[in-house]
Order: C-alpha cells, then structure tokens, then sequence
C-alpha cells in the first residue's frame, strides 16, 4: 500500500498544480496561528518543549486515526490524501519555472527576484544546491518518512519543516529549539538522500564526501546535501549561462527521487514494507 500510495502521488503531484486546499502549509499556518502568541513572547526558563509539543500533536492524532481505522482501503485511502497534502510545492515549482523563463531572456534581475523567492539567501551555497535542498525537504524528506511510518511520519516532517520557516520568518526566540528538533529530523533522511546522490551520480567522487559527514553530528542537513550534491556531478561554470548548474543538479535530485522509489519497490516485493 506504501508504495502505491507513492507512486499515484507522484504521478498525479507530476502533472496537475495542486491548489491551496492540497498543500499542507495551508492547515500548519492555521495551526499555528492558535499559538502565536505563546510562539511571539519570549520563552520563559526551560519552556523548549513547548515547541516539541506543537510539533508532535499533529502526527500523534494522525497516528491515533490510522490505528482507529485499522487496515483497509478507508486507511489506504486517507493516507494517500494526506501524502499528497504533505509532499510538494506549487509555488517553487512555479518559481523555478518563471527563474528560468527569465535566465533564457537573459533578465539577470528577474532572475534574483525568484532565487530570493525560493530562499537563496545563503551566499556558503550555490543556487542549484539550495534547489537541491528544497526538493529534498519536499520530496525525498517526505517520501522517506512516509515510507518508515505512514502518514504519521509524513504529517509529522511537514509540520516541523512548516513551523521552522513559521519561526524564522518571524525572529521567534523559539527558532533554536525549532532548529535542534529538525535536525533530529533530517539526521537519518538526509544522509539516505545523499547516499543516493553517489549512487545516481558521481560515486567514487562523493563516496568520500560521504562517509566524511557520515557520523558527524555538527554538520547541517543542508550543508551535508549540498558537499554531496555538488561532488555528485560534474558541473562545468559558464558566466554566461546561469541555467547549467541549477538544472543539473535539479535533475540528480529527481534521479534521487526515483531511486527511492525503485528502493521502496524492493522492499515492498522483499516484504520489509506493507
């Protein structure tokens, strides 16, 4: 059922936009609306798990939904809905496409109007590394949590990817707290995406990069994602040509994505996943 919950989700995600109705940052923004003002006042002494709380709520009611339903086609049902809500997002899609739009025309301004719109701000990584990065937190990230524990797990990476921007966006003085709870999050998730990365890409280049960060608990998420990524491929800069490097990393991480799922697929036929 996991995997065929993955692959119509996909396939529809693929083709069609979702509207706001279907992207699950809609409901977490409403969400946390009910504790702004707690998330807006500074944290008293030893208030961090508030945070915790707020982001585990979700999931745990999700669990408690798909345990009440027990195994049928209603669960199956109701979690595909829910995958769907959780993985993706039209307005970077849409964003990608107009940056490139806009490169092709040669409107260099235009062309930084949308990587601020896609969160470049991060002058340690390049352009194409922070687009690897996104497809990861709403792709690959998704997919694996889905897979290891269901809706459960994909409601649960979305409400902390959710909140954390929530945070960040507003200065809150909760965003540390935020911070340590995604990368717990990340920790296993984003060494299996780069692990992919070197097995679609540029093995015997990355391996190293790999197995450097692999026990390192200081390393960002996103930092790790973006040393691999970039020994993944061999990418070859042109000044006059800002498309090259963002497109072929865009396209290893797609590559990454369906080889998730030819992993998922095994497991699936082995019988390690229902």
């Amino acid at each position: 059922m996991t995997l065929i919950s993955l692959l119509f989700v996909l396939s529809i995600e693929r083709v069609t936009t979702k509207t706001r109705a279907w992207q699950a940052e809609h409901y977490i923004q409403r969400y946390v609306s009910l504790f702004e003002k707690r998330l807006t006042s500074p944290p008293e002494h030893s208030q961090s798990w508030i945070v915790w709380l707020i982001l585990c709520v979700p999931a745990i009611l999700t669990y408690g939904l798909m345990v009440s339903l027990g195994q049928g086609f209603l669960t199956f049902v109701i979690s595909t809905l829910i995958l769907m809500l959780c993985i993706g997002c039209p307005a970077l899609r849409e964003a990608y496409k107009c940056y490139l739009q806009a490169a092709n025309r040669g409107d260099m301004q235009a062309c930084s109007m949308y990587e601020d719109e896609m969160g470049h701000h991060d002058d340690a990584i390049t352009f194409g590394e922070n687009l690897v990065w996104l497809n990861y937190q709403y792709y690959a990230a998704i997919v694996i949590w889905f897979a290891a524990f269901g809706a459960a797990g994909a409601v649960l990476y979305a409400t902390i990817r959710g909140v954390h921007e929530y945070l960040v966006t507003i200065h809150s003085d909760y965003v540390r707290s935020s911070s340590t709870v995604k990368h717990v999050a990340d920790w296993v998730p984003v060494r299996i995406t780069a692990l992919g990365f070197l097995l679609v890409g540029h093995f015997s280049r990355a391996l190293p990069v790999w197995l450097g960060y692999l026990v390192d608990p200081s390393i960002k998420a996103k930092t790790l994602l973006a040393k691999v990524s970039k020994a993944s491929e061999d990418i070859e800069p042109h000044d006059s040509d800002c498309t090259e490097e963002p497109c072929t990393l865009v396209k290893l991480a797609k590559r990454n994505v369906m080889f998730l799922m030819a992993v998922i697929s095994v497991l699936t036929l082995s019988g390690w996943l229902a």
